[in-house]
C-alpha cells in the first residue's frame, strides 16, 4: 500500500475544495451550483475510492504470492502438494479469484475478511460503470483498508 496516503491526502485536499465550492454555492442561495458541486463529490469518491482500493488489492495479492511461495517450500509433502497447485508468478495467481485469494491470507471468520469482500463487491459495481448514488467515505474507507492490511498473513 505504497502510494495509499498520498492518494488519501490528494482526496482530502480535493475534496475540500469541493466542499468549499459547495458551501459558496449555498451561501450565494445557488442551489443548483451546490447540486452540481454534490454530484462531482459523489463521482469523486467512486474514483478515489478505486485508487485506494486498488493499493489493498496488490497488498493482498503480495502477501498471496508470499503465502503460495512459503507454502511451495514446506518440507512436509503433505502441505506442499497443495501449494503446488498454484504458481505465485502467474499474473492472475492460477485463476484464484479474489475471494479466494483474500481467504488464502485473511481468517474468512473475521471481520477484516468480510470488510475486504464488502469493499470488492463495491468496487466491482463502480468499475463495472454501476456508479452508487451516495457518497463514499474515503476516509473511512483508508482507515479499514489499513486495517485489512494489518490482519493479513503469508
Amino acid at each position: 500500500m505504497q502510494h495509499l496516503a498520498a492518494i488519501a491526502a490528494l482526496y482530502d485536499e480535493l475534496d475540500a475544495e469541493f466542499e468549499r465550492q459547495r458551501g459558496r454555492a449555498l451561501v450565494s442561495g445557488d442551489s443548483v451550483a451546490a447540486a452540481r458541486v454534490g454530484e462531482k463529490q459523489t463521482l469523486n469518491d467512486q474514483a478515489y475510492f478505486l485508487l485506494c482500493w486498488g493499493q489493498l488489492e496488490t497488498a493482498i495479492d503480495d502477501k498471496c504470492r508470499d503465502a503460495i511461495r512459503r507454502g511451495r517450500r514446506n518440507q512436509n509433502w503433505a502441505v506442499r502438494r497443495a501449494w503446488a497447485l498454484y504458481n505465485p508468478d502467474d499474473r492472475r495467481l492460477s485463476g484464484l479469484s479474489f475471494e479466494d485469494r483474500a481467504a488464502l491470507v485473511l481468517n474468512r471468520d473475521e471481520e477484516p475478511w468480510r470488510g475486504a469482500i464488502r469493499h470488492y463487491n463495491m468496487r466491482n459495481q463502480i468499475a463495472h460503470g454501476r456508479l452508487q448514488a451516495y457518497r463514499i467515505d474515503v476516509p473511512a474507507a483508508v482507515v479499514e483498508f489499513y486495517t485489512i492490511q494489518g490482519a493479513l498473513t503469508a
